[in-house]
């Protein structure tokens, strides 16, 4: 999950449905309040929220986040058609195992599908921009990006993009491990506060965004899958592995745009067995997981 995060075209919510988790990730998140701390002791409280599984978890994406932000900027840069070609694989496979999590697929589920689809490809489809990110915005940024992050198909890293706050985020957490290093006390302190109020609006949007999915999924769950499911298919697009360049002049300002096209027609190498070879294995490796997963229910 904390690999997928980092990645502007897949969700950590996606990776989540797929080893199974989702639901419980959802439970355990809401089960965190006030009301619980005060009724229960602190063991009786670690027990309700899945502390174990929270702490498990969460230290696992940070792990991922601090461990591989170089390697993923690096790749995205570097080998841009490998690194799709293996995700969308994930996207795709993982797209026609969680259609079995809807029970019946009546025309309101299709619709919400097609609406989930519509919905996460005009998303995919706004142009990032670029701001000089204060500490208000910086925590308005995680507040948002966490309730993408958790959405399978809306991809947090892209939503962080499009606010202008991505690259500025990637920064600080290269920064941050940079001068963990040197222990720079000048450097460390504004930068681990940027990143502290960044994890402040992560933490109130995800406490905040699990109460309002956890009723949906325990009193709708066919209806919200059908549109969980309808916001993967609409951001396939997104991490087309061959994407070409296209300006429009919007007023004064031009703007670059993305769209995917066929390898064949693709302008530079496409790298076509390795693209095939990385999709399969991604595609492997949820069904891998899903089998895993059902093994242990």
């Amino acid at each position: 999950m904390g690999c997928s995060d980092l990645m502007p075209g897949i969700s950590g919510g996606t990776i989540a449905l797929i080893l199974g988790i989702y639901k419980k990730l959802i439970h355990s998140i809401n089960a965190i309040s006030i009301k619980n701390f005060k009724t229960l002791t602190v063991d009786l409280f670690w027990k309700k929220i899945n502390g174990n599984f929270l702490l498990s978890l969460f230290s696992g994406i940070l792990s991922a986040v601090f461990a591989f932000s170089f390697i993923i900027d690096f790749l995205i840069n570097t080998y841009p058609i490998f690194l799709w070609s293996f995700f969308l694989g994930i996207l795709v496979t993982s797209i026609f195992i969680l259609k079995r999590h809807v029970n019946q697929w009546s025309y309101l589920n299709i619709g919400l599908l097609i609406l989930g689809s519509v919905i996460s490809f005009f998303i995919t489809q706004i142009s990032p921009k670029s701001n000089d990110i204060g500490l208000i915005y910086l925590f308005f940024c995680g507040f948002i990006g966490i309730i993408a992050m958790i959405l399978p198909g809306i991809s947090g890293a892209y939503i962080l993009l499009i606010l202008g706050a991505y690259q500025t985020v990637l920064n600080l957490i290269k920064m941050a491990i940079k001068s963990s290093i040197s222990f720079d006390i000048n450097i460390l302190i504004p930068i681990y506060t940027k990143l502290f109020i960044f994890g402040l609006g992560i933490l109130i949007g995800l406490r905040v965004f699990s109460s309002i999915l956890k009723w949906l999924l325990d009193n709708e769950n066919d209806k919200t899958m059908s549109i969980l499911i309808g916001l993967m298919i609409g951001a396939i697009h997104k991490i087309w592995p061959w994407q070409e360049v296209f300006k429009v002049t919007i007023g004064d300002q031009n703007k670059s745009f993305f769209r995917p096209i066929s390898p064949l027609n693709y302008s530079e190498d496409a790298h076509l067995l390795w693209a095939t070879i990385l999709f399969l294995f991604g595609s492997g490796l949820v069904l891998i997981l899903n089998s895993q997963k059902e093994k242990k229910i």
